[in-house]
């Protein structure tokens, strides 16, 4: 198993000193030296618990509760048109039936579509220009991530500056847009307005977010693993599957298996304790993310400080 290679087992540091041999002490060490030990206890269990926000956001304050955990429909509908430049046209013939074709396209500063159209769908257009745009990434890992389908009005006045011969573009003026969640399993058929979509920002991580995939999952599958264990509150040892399956700013979805935990295998979404900036804030935002799971995997007490054992073993002397 992929486990049977970790150190998962290791023996943990425990320091202990006699109790009782601070009891001889003066009356100002036996308030210094528990005080300071405490406050050291004190200091590693908040530290502890601060870093968990990391990826287990529930748990932040209750200041905090109203951070977006996910993008909304909007953003990742933005971010799915974004990502591709093609897609599937639906226009209605002279007879009412609707006809489908496939047709490239671009986007406008403002995020209107700019779409390359042939004779078939000009001479629909004219005649209609009420049309659906389907899009959907055409590999994985972006592929699963949703499915867009942009309702509108192609303007027939309002051509496009890539016009070739043979063909035309138009601009789709976007009245509404139906998000289908893909791995966002809990949004189905969510219609988001025209003026969401053109104001939402796409991911900042679209770009990188296949290397980034790539990397963890071949060179930080186990951290992935960890990441996970510790959202789920799942030991470890227990998790029999964790794959990296989409990344964006504000979190991950991941792909787990436990036979004792979970019933089936589920897609996980792990949020971050806080949006990253770029690609290079999200890999410091998972090391971190991993460095802290490890930490609690592993939980360590500092040593006493040498103050205090050698004070002790000169009052017992």
């Amino acid at each position: 198993k992929l486990h049977s290679t970790w150190d998962l087992r290791t023996q943990h540091l425990n320091t202990a000193t006699g109790g009782s041999g601070l009891a001889g002490q003066t009356s100002t060490n036996r308030m210094q030296a528990p005080g300071r030990m405490q406050l050291g206890r004190v200091a590693a269990r908040q530290a502890r618990q601060h870093a968990s926000r990391l990826v287990r956001p529930a748990s932040v304050a209750s200041a905090q509760a109203s951070i977006s955990t996910k993008p909304s429909p909007a953003e990742t509908a933005r971010t799915v048109v974004e990502i591709c430049r093609e897609g599937t046209l639906s226009t209605v013939a002279a007879d009412g039936t609707p006809i489908g074709t496939p047709v490239s396209y671009s986007l406008d500063k403002a995020g209107h579509p700019v779409v390359e159209l042939g004779a078939l769908e000009m001479l629909h257009l004219a005649q209609n220009q009420r049309c659906s745009l389907q899009v959907q990434p055409s590999v994985y890992p972006a592929r699963a991530v949703a499915s867009v389908t942009l309702v509108g009005r192609m303007l027939l006045d309002a051509a496009g500056d890539g016009q070739q011969q043979g063909s035309q573009t138009l601009l789709l003026d976007v009245e509404k847009c139906i998000y289908f969640g893909g791995l966002d399993q809990g949004v189905a058929a969510t219609v988001v307005l025209g003026e969401e979509f053109r104001a939402a920002e796409p991911d900042v991580l679209r770009e990188a977010t296949d290397e980034l995939i790539k990397n963890w999952n071949d060179e930080r599958a186990e951290d992935i693993y960890r990441i996970t264990s510790a959202h789920l509150n799942i030991p470890l040892t227990e998790m029999s599957y964790a794959e990296l399956l989409w990344i964006d700013r504000l979190g991950m979805y991941v792909a787990a298996e436990s036979e004792d935990h979970l019933p089936r295998p589920t897609v996980v979404r792990v949020p971050f304790y806080r949006e990253v900036l770029d690609e290079r804030d999200a890999r410091s935002v998972l090391t971190m993310a991993a460095q802290v799971s490890w930490e609690a995997d592993r939980p360590y007490t500092p040593p006493v400080p040498s103050i205090f054992t050698d004070a002790a073993a000169a009052t017992n002397n």
